[in-house]
């Protein structure tokens, strides 16, 4: 899809890779809805857009609200008329062994991370259906392609939960003229951490292992990342090659694979 000209929806979009990708279909020639929960930074990145020459809109959104994602809809469309591009961003990270996290911890990380980007398919693909002409985007990560550690099940459970519904949306959009792509990050410098839950285990427990043999890149890489796979209408962005033979491996022989990351894994605190 060529960028120039179309009206964007980010989820998430007030910082990291929704904000660098935000301005990077800013850059492009789109003019973009920002969704976030935090008002302030959606208005700093409202000014950016604006100070790149395209239009711009701010709208308070928790994506794990119905009423929510519909009011952004709303604005979205009374302002903009059409939305082209959906990019279906906003997540939160969970840490915690699965027997342990609370149930409203589960409904919380599936309500923002798997039923956030369902919510905005539900809002906003019936319009481009009707166009015949859109994009979605929606951001799982390398966590939805294999489980790297113990640490964070309830988050691999929804990562898992978007791929397999943005593969389901491309065999359904895409022979409607629907574009359809799934980004999963590895390691990305932004301030998801100050989002994150550690559940069901006392604070003083170290709960974390698996991702520090992998490198940390910019949300502006990814955001140039994104933005080029809605260009060609490429469906996997893996932010990461190095992760590419550790996804082979597993296709070979699933078993070996998993013996293999059990043994490099420290193993689990006992609680």
């Amino acid at each position: 899809m060529d960028i120039e000209g179309t009206v964007a929806v980010v989820t998430g979009g007030a910082s990291g890779i929704g904000r660098a990708t935000a301005l990077e279909l800013a850059r492009g020639g789109a003019d973009v809805v920002i969704a976030d929960v935090h008002d302030e930074r959606s208005d700093e990145v409202v000014r950016e857009i604006e100070a790149l020459g395209r239009s711009a809109l701010g709208v308070h959104c928790d994506v794990a609200r119905d009423d929510d994602m519909e009011r952004l809809a709303r604005h979205a469309l009374a302002d903009f008329d059409r939305v082209d591009i959906l990019f279906n961003n906003a997540g939160v990270p969970l840490l915690g062994p699965p027997e342990r996290v609370p149930m409203e911890d589960w409904d919380w990380v599936l309500q923002v991370n798997l039923y956030g980007p369902i919510r905005g398919v539900r809002a906003f693909v019936p319009g481009m259906l009707e166009r015949g002409r859109g994009y979605v985007v929606n951001t799982a990560s390398i966590a939805g392609l294999f489980a790297y550690s113990w640490d964070s099940v309830p988050y691999i459970t929804s990562k898992f939960g978007v791929f397999g519904f943005s593969e389901g949306l491309a065999l359904y959009l895409r022979p409607q003229g629907v574009g359809v792509s799934v980004v999963c990050p590895g390691l990305v410098e932004t301030n998801l951490g100050e989002l994150a839950r550690l559940a069901g285990v006392d604070d003083a427990v170290e709960w974390s292992a698996g991702m520090e043999d992998f490198r940390p890149i910019g949300a502006d890489e990814v955001a140039r990342q994104v933005v080029d796979a809605i260009r060609a209408d490429r469906f996997l962005v893996l932010t990461h090659p190095e992760f590419a033979p550790l996804l082979q491996e597993r296709a070979q022989d699933h078993d070996a694979a998993l013996a293999a990351r059990i043994a490099r894994l420290p193993p689990p605190p006992r609680l």
